[in-house]
């Protein structure tokens, strides 16, 4: 079941009436995230969930925590580029090596 995201002005008056209502419905959103993924997706997600609800547990302000999220997801998208730069390489070295056979013969 889909739950329809409110308006951004209808969350900030729930976190000024009712911010344990905000949070409520933030960590169900979180949950039916996680439960509508792939199966195969659902442990990654868990364990990132988990870390960033630590994260979020740790923070001082709700400034601190969207600053950690924020830097969380930094790192995250540099290890990726990280990641699909090495892949490149690799593949082109691999494409090299075909190429310099196929000419050798």
């Amino acid at each position: 079941m889909s739950v329809t995201m409110p308006d951004f002005d209808t969350l900030v008056s729930l976190h000024k009436q009712d911010p344990e209502a905000l949070e409520t419905f933030r960590r169900h959103l979180l949950r039916e995230a996680v439960d509508s993924a792939p199966p195969a997706h659902r442990p990654a997600l868990e364990k990132l969930l988990e870390r960033i609800e630590t994260a979020r547990s740790s923070a001082a302000s709700p400034i601190e925590a969207a600053s950690i999220a924020f830097h969380m997801m930094r790192d995250s998208v540099n290890e990726l580029h990280a990641t699909w730069d090495q892949a490149m390489q690799e593949l082109a070295q691999l494409q090299t090596s075909l190429l310099i056979e196929r000419l050798r013969r």
